[in-house]
Order: C-alpha cells, then sequence, then structure tokens
C-alpha cells in the first residue's frame, strides 16, 4: 500500500505542476531572462507576480520533497532511537517549511508592493529578500546533509565488511 512517503511524493508532484506552468506561460512569457531594459512596465509587473507566487511554491515544494525522504526513513528504519530522530527531523522540516512558506507570503505590506514596488509609484515596505534566501540556502542545505547522514549513521550497525559499508555509501 501507500505510505506516507508515497503521499508526500505525490504532494510534491502536484505543487510542481503550477511551478512548471507558471515558468513556462507566466514568468518566461513576461521577460524573465531578458535584460529588464528591453521589457514594458506590464511585463516587469507581471514577472515580479509569477516570480512571487513562485518563491513561495519553491519553498513548499523543498520542503515536501525533504518530508517525502525522512518519511521514507521512517518505513526502513524500525529502531525506537532512529525513529525518534526522524520525527524530530520531520518536525523540524515542517516547522522550517511552514516559517519559509509564511515569509515568502508576507514579506511585503502590502503583498502587491513586492511586484509594484519597481515602478516608485506605489507605497509598501517589504523585509530584506536577501536575508531570507541565504538564510533559507543555508538552513536547507545543513538538512540535506542531516538528512543525507541518517541512513550512513545506520550504516555503522550493518554486520558488513568495512569495504561494503563505503561502496553501500557511496550509493
Amino acid at each position: 500500500g501507500l505510505g506516507l512517503d508515497d503521499w508526500f511524493v505525490l504532494a510534491t508532484m502536484v505543487a510542481a505542476v503550477p511551478s512548471a506552468f507558471i515558468t513556462i506561460y507566466g514568468t518566461t512569457a513576461n521577460g524573465l531572462g531578458k535584460d529588464i531594459w528591453t521589457l514594458d512596465a506590464q511585463s516587469i509587473t507581471n514577472v515580479l507576480m509569477y516570480f512571487y507566487v513562485m518563491a513561495s511554491l519553491y519553498f513548499l515544494q523543498a520542503t515536501l520533497v525533504k518530508l517525502a525522504i525522512v518519511t521514507f526513513y521512517m518505513r526502513i528504519f524500525p529502531s525506537r532511537d532512529t525513529q525518534r530522530l526522524l520525527w524530530g527531523t520531520f518536525i523540524f522540516t515542517s516547522l522550517w517549511g511552514l516559517a519559509y512558506v509564511i515569509a515568502a507570503i508576507t514579506q511585503c505590506q502590502p503583498i502587491s508592493y513586492f511586484w509594484t514596488q519597481w515602478d516608485g509609484l506605489h507605497e509598501g515596505s517589504c523585509v530584506d529578500a536577501s536575508g531570507i534566501a541565504w538564510s533559507n540556502a543555508a538552513i536547507n542545505i545543513a538538512l540535506d546533509l542531516w538528512i543525507l547522514a541518517i541512513p550512513l549513521w545506520q550504516l555503522r550497525s550493518l554486520q558488513l565488511h568495512w569495504k561494503k559499508k563505503i561502496g553501500v555509501a557511496l550509493m
């Protein structure tokens, strides 16, 4: 049957579909990748609006795929200590993802200021987007390394020759 990991993979796929459409028909169609001086005002506003949506979707997808891996580990590593470690990782990853999705959505007040501030005609304020991006990247990389280390930690207790353990670790 389907496990929790399968449902998280499905949720990741569902969240990825809008990203594909927005990339093709939203950001790229409105000039993402082109010199900003070649774009008309509406295209600049549109590309920023689509980019705003993509940021939230990115944080959601990064969280869901990590949760899929963690719940997969829950299936294959039954020891109580490992399950506790995995549940702690699951909770931390969930809270991290929720915090960054909320940060992406609420980074500007009013929200529309994210895509209208460029013209200097609108009032509002935004938090430092670079700070959000860099802090997310640092935690994201640390979580990736942590999630990668969990099966390696389990490998130490297997009754295998050290050469086979190295082969398994490299896989």
